[in-house]
């Protein structure tokens, strides 16, 4: 049997991407290149690796039962030069990680800090996206792992809930100042709201709660964009329902301040997800582990307001 490396490296490429145009992008080759090189080792191992469709493509069985074991030679391959040298093996090769909303100018810094220092081999790329786009990413396979809300939602996910975020209600500082430290909910859906659009996770969290109590909400305006809502309520325009971390740089320049929101208290939880049928590589599973290590320290300093989760493993 005649299988090389390079094969290898493009179909495990292929099977996280969930696309042959996706995964040449990523790994800078020519399409008819990455074409040949499946079609060759499909005629290797006498078996169809890949089921073409309009959205990409998807494992075959037999694509399944080679996947795991390919990411195991890859990941025990590149890390012999550091067995024979001795040395502790490092994670190594690009990961890809979508973060949602405002949480990412707060995770940025120090999970760079860390996984360069950690593992100066990872080459980590990280984008910023809404919450319905992270969870476009992480099922097409664009990231490898994502940072977000609504985990229960997403079926054939594996996740690590990491944070419980709490939300509070933001106006001008002049306004919230002769406000209480908690305000009822009862209270918030008075007021006239910016707010995302229905499809937002966070809209969902704030229909729910005013529908518990039978109360309409007045949103005057929907957007779908943190410095935007924060933009809205500088200007006294409306309140925003928004976390702690949306607002960070606006509520230490006085130009906002927040109250929380109580009877009921409106949370949500943040947790790192991937795909159940594309394993973490030793490289992306050391950096999901950065991410919790990070998000813990971050919740310790009070740079992010809310609860630490026991983080155990849940399957959807």
């Amino acid at each position: 049997m005649h299988l090389t490396l390079r094969q290898l490296r493009y179909f495990v490429e292929i099977a996280r991407s969930r696309s042959f145009s996706r995964a040449a992008e990523h790994l800078s080759v020519a399409q008819p290149a990455l074409s040949q090189n499946i079609a060759a080792l499909e005629a290797e191992l006498g078996a169809k690796l890949f089921e073409r469709h309009a959205r990409g493509v998807e494992l075959s069985e037999a694509g399944h039962r080679l996947y795991a074991r390919a990411v195991e030679l890859l990941a025990g391959f590149d890390s012999l030069r550091d067995h024979v040298e001795g040395r502790p093996v490092r994670p190594s090769g690009p990961v890809r990680v979508s973060i949602a909303g405002s949480l990412a100018a707060v995770v940025i810094a120090p999970l760079l800090r860390r996984v360069t220092d950690l593992y100066p081999d990872v080459e980590l790329t990280v984008t910023e996206a809404l919450s319905f786009e992270v969870r476009r990413q992480v099922e097409s396979g664009e990231v490898h792992l994502a940072l977000m809300p609504g985990a229960s939602e997403l079926l054939g996910m594996e996740a690590l809930p990491v944070f419980e975020e709490r939300f509070m209600l933001f106006g001008t500082y002049g306004a919230m100042r002769r406000e209480p430290k908690q305000l009822p909910f009862a209270e918030v859906v008075q007021r006239p709201l910016a707010a995302p659009d229905r499809g937002h996770d966070l809209r969902k969290i704030i229909e729910r709660a005013a529908s518990s109590l039978n109360q309409p909400l007045d949103v005057r305006y929907e957007l779908n964009s943190p410095p935007m809502l924060v933009a809205i309520v500088k200007e006294g325009l409306a309140y925003a329902v928004l976390p702690v971390s949306a607002c960070i740089e606006a509520v230490a320049a006085k130009s906002v301040a927040g109250r929380l929101i109580v009877e009921p208290e409106l949370t949500r939880v943040q947790a790192l997800v991937w795909p159940k049928d594309r394993p973490l590589t030793p490289a992306a599973a050391a950096v999901r582990d950065a991410i919790a290590h990070v998000m813990a320290e971050l919740v310790r300093d009070e740079r992010l307001h809310g609860r630490l989760l026991d983080t155990t493993y849940i399957n959807f």
